[in-house]
């Protein structure tokens, strides 16, 4: 999956052309909503996608006319029609879609990669863009602080809300429309445990965005082999290794080390920490057992969503399921996140 921090390391790296196309607002339903991103390189290759296969082309077309230009521009698609006539070719998909392609030049690129020093840092930013004015654009961070070519006063009040909330919308500005965009790095997920039912887990979680990282003791199982999509592997003792890892409350943590004693010793030291997802692998039971009574509710357990899953790619996809609900605010998690409150960028009001 492209994630937006990846399309971002993708368009400060290339030497080519490059046109981002965004979601800007939908009218009804459609494939994807707000906050979509999809990239068009000079070469044609194309990375992301805006919808299920309706647009693309069309949007190529209009990107090889952006490209070197450094502008903007704003197209509405119209889906709801249910015959040709319509712009979907009978697509039916009951909305109309509108879509901002910008051609990155040097200016834009020097932008990004700003952006892309926050977000390796584990920092969202709120991203602003004039839909009108290619030159009028900002990201405004955690800190209130904001760097880009915004034409107006930011207000520093705005919350950094819900963790990873989906917060993407229009907004008037002083008689003028902007689009805004909560921009989140990507989500990083710490399997503990590399016997085999993870390395489906590992595979699954790597194709949906996540970064992973591996911890295991044993230097047979813990390989590049084994887990050639991760993005690290640490061998040694997981119970010293999480003592040099710097958690954030935007990351998540799945126990699968099938070593009861290693297990204890694991959650006396993770269950204080906070995250966005802490789950363990096994029964109920076993969990009990290895906290030493009631399980807290900000602990998963047994971990995935229940479909019924039986073997280590099914249950692999369950909890895959339960991280992206969790990640999505589909399902709930306790006090530890109660700070970052739900919705709205505070002093603003509500984003249409």
């Amino acid at each position: 999956m492209q994630t937006n921090q990846k399309m971002i390391a993708s368009m400060i790296a290339t030497e080519q052309k490059v046109v981002l196309a965004q979601i800007i607002h939908v009218e009804g339903s459609a494939y994807r909503k707000e906050g979509a991103w999809m990239l068009f390189f000079a070469d044609g290759t194309r990375k992301g996608v805006i919808s299920g296969g309706c647009l693309e082309n069309d949007l190529a077309a209009r990107a090889e006319q952006l490209f070197g230009t450094g502008q903007t521009d704003v197209f509405d698609y119209d889906l709801r029609s249910e015959d040709d006539l319509g712009w979907g070719r009978g697509a039916g998909c009951n909305g109309v879609i509108t879509v901002m392609l910008r051609d990155i030049d040097a200016d834009f690129r020097d932008f990004l990669s700003a952006t892309q020093k926050q977000l390796y840092r584990k920092e969202p930013v709120l991203w602003i863009q004039a839909t009108n004015e290619s030159k009028d654009y900002a990201c405004l961070t955690k800190e209130g602080k904001y760097y880009g070519a915004f034409a107006h006063e930011l207000p520093t009040e705005i919350d950094f809300t819900a963790l990873y909330q989906q917060f993407a919308g229009q907004k008037m500005i002083d008689e003028k429309l902007y689009y805004f965009q909560m921009i989140w790095p990507d989500p990083v997920l710490y399997i503990i445990g590399a016997g085999e039912d993870a390395r489906p887990l590992a595979q699954f979680a790597t194709h949906v965005g996540y970064q992973v990282q591996l911890l295991d003791w044993r230097p047979t199982f813990c390989t590049e082999e084994h887990f050639p999509t991760v993005h690290a592997l640490h061998l040694g003792d997981p119970v010293k290794t999480i003592d040099t890892i710097a958690f954030s409350q935007l990351d998540s943590v799945v126990l699968m080390t099938h070593d009861f004693e290693r297990d204890v010793q694991l959650l006396k030291e993770l269950r204080q920490t906070q995250l966005l997802y802490l789950g363990v692998l096994g029964s109920q039971k076993r969990t009990k057992r290895l906290l030493g009574g009631k399980i807290p509710d900000h602990i998963h357990s047994p971990i995935g969503l229940s479909i019924g899953a039986d073997g280590p790619e099914e249950i692999a996809l369950s909890v895959i399921a339960e991280l992206i609900a969790v990640r999505r605010r589909k399902v709930g998690w306790k006090s530890q996140v109660s700070t970052w409150l739900p919705g709205k960028a505070a002093g603003w009001g509500e984003i249409s």
